[in-house]
């Protein structure tokens, strides 16, 4: 910082609260609503907070009583001993440029940052981009310009008023354009956001960009609204894109909840996790397995997805191959055979209760999107996605989605070219009592749902996703002025070998 301010901070120190508090005419319209703004930068203030240039401890009160970390950064010992007795706590010496550093979640300053030249606000938040925690934030509140005409017009009519003093100030500190200021932020990693509470007083936030992780993507998937289909009146169909997960399905979140938790109970004594899956889940437990240094064997009715298959192998997973003519049952006594005899981890996706614990954030994510949720339309492969969401949507009409040859309507269990749903016994922890609705869909209504959600609405997904789709519009016709949203469980990429958009499977 400058070092001819020190001898303004000598004068200012004394008259500093007269001036916030509009007693001197000529600041009055800089420091007006002080009170109010200085209470509007503290509103984005967390954690541990950094005050630069507390001055005589106005701002700092205000963070102290909500409860914050605060250190106060002051370079002047005759501000300081003003507000370290008005605060009840020490300042430290330093000033923007010239301070301890250590990580933060909150830098703030109020009528200060000014002081800087614009070549040292550059340099300043440099720094705190490298000090703040994730999420953190820069507060400035201070005086800056829209652009130079609106400063020039300013001087101009403060000299009109003779009011000397101000227009010194305005000549002769460094207060800067927004432009510069956005353009600082840019370069320094934040996203900029400015609020004028004043003629002369801004709040800038300045919010430090964060670059996501892979496991970042897992969750936090797009809602859509489906519109080319004929509806009752008032019925909205909205659709949970999940193959924008990191692993491109929604049972990325499973592979997650389920190594996580058995990671929590110890129950991961061999280093290695066996599942039987069609592939989806076979994915996400992939994902999960390579970061923790797990290894994954997964057992697979050979003619399911090639492509899915490819994805487990590539992601580290050794894949052994049933005959698909016996079904996933048989898999899945395979999987549990091997992990009696090797100690493998079984992770049992169709009888585990970390299944549909796996979807509470989802079922959150929903709410958010969408607020009322009068029905909501899942497709049941082990059953977990349904439940963990007919849990928490208690008083939605709930529709479960299988094929034909899928048991849960009663029917005899069979093939189907549907992959990713249908069951050969009843899930154990999907109580019957929670469905609403059972909708079986045939192999031909789902891939012509597909295609026509390609066709209409230039959405690429999957077989499971058609069949989906067609229970919601069955069952939509039974009511009216309905939110409905339908869980969309992976894309049509990974079943292109199946002849997904061949409706009559030649």
């Amino acid at each position: 910082m400058s070092l001819p301010f020190m001898d303004i901070f000598k004068d200012w120190a004394s008259e500093y609260d007269n001036f916030v508090t509009g007693q001197d005419p000529e600041y009055k319209d800089v420091f007006v609503n002080y009170d109010f703004m200085i209470a509007q930068a503290v509103k984005y203030a967390k954690g541990d907070v950094v005050e630069f240039g507390p001055g005589t401890g106005n701002l700092t009160n205000y963070l102290l009583q909500q409860g914050l970390n605060v250190r106060a950064i002051e370079p002047s010992e005759e501000m300081a001993a003003i507000g370290e007795k008005k605060t009840g706590i020490t300042f430290e010496r330093g000033d923007f440029l010239n301070f301890k550093q250590q990580p933060a979640d909150t830098f703030i300053s109020s009528f200060a940052f000014h002081h800087l030249t614009d070549t040292e606000k550059d340099i300043a938040i440099g720094k705190y981009a490298e000090l703040l925690n994730e999420g953190g934030r820069v507060i400035i509140l201070d005086t800056i310009f829209n652009s130079e005409e609106e400063k020039q017009s300013m001087i101009e009519h403060y000299t009109s008023l003779g009011f000397n003093n101000l227009v010194e100030d305005l000549n002769r500190e460094y207060y800067p354009l927004k432009e510069t200021m956005e353009s600082i932020a840019s370069r320094n990693g934040f996203d900029y956001h400015d609020t004028q509470l004043n003629r002369f007083a801004h709040l800038q936030i300045l919010e430090k960009k964060t670059i996501k992780k892979p496991f970042d993507l897992i969750g936090h998937t797009p809602m859509i609204e489906i519109t080319a289909f004929p509806l009752n009146k008032g019925n909205r169909i909205f659709a949970k894109l999940e193959h924008h997960n990191l692993g491109g399905s929604v049972k990325d979140r499973l592979g997650l909840n389920i190594i996580m938790k058995a990671l929590d109970r110890g129950d991961i004594k061999s280093g290695q996790v066996v599942e039987a899956t069609a592939g989806n889940t076979g994915i996400g437990l992939a994902l999960v397995c390579q970061k923790f240094d797990l290894k994954l064997r997964v057992y697979v009715p050979e003619k399911f997805s090639v492509e899915k298959q490819s994805i487990m192998r590539a992601l580290g997973a050794e894949i052994i191959n049933t005959p698909t003519e016996k079904g996933m049952l048989f898999a899945r006594e395979e999987a549990l055979k091997y992990a009696q005899e090797t100690g493998a981890f079984f992770t049992n996706q169709f009888e585990s209760p970390d299944n549909p614990s796996s979807y509470e954030e989802l079922a959150n994510e929903i709410i958010a999107d969408v607020g009322r949720v009068d029905m909501i339309v899942a497709g049941a492969g082990s059953g977990g996605t349904f439940t963990g969401l007919a849990h928490y949507f208690k008083d939605a009409h709930k529709v479960i989605v299988e094929p034909e040859g899928s048991i849960l309507n009663g029917g005899a269990s069979g093939s189907h070219r549907t992959e990713g749903i249908g069951v050969e016994k009843w899930p154990d922890f999907l109580p019957k009592d929670l469905i609403d609705a059972v909708e079986t869909i045939s192999d031909i209504d789902a891939f012509t749902k597909v295609s026509e959600l390609a066709k209409l609405e230039g959405l690429m997904q999957g077989s499971s996703s058609g069949a989906a789709l067609q229970a919601a519009l069955n069952q939509q016709q039974h009511f009216t002025n309905q939110n409905i949203v339908v869980i969309f469980p992976d894309a049509s990429d990974r079943y292109l070998s199946q002849a997904i958009f061949n409706i009559k499977g030649e």
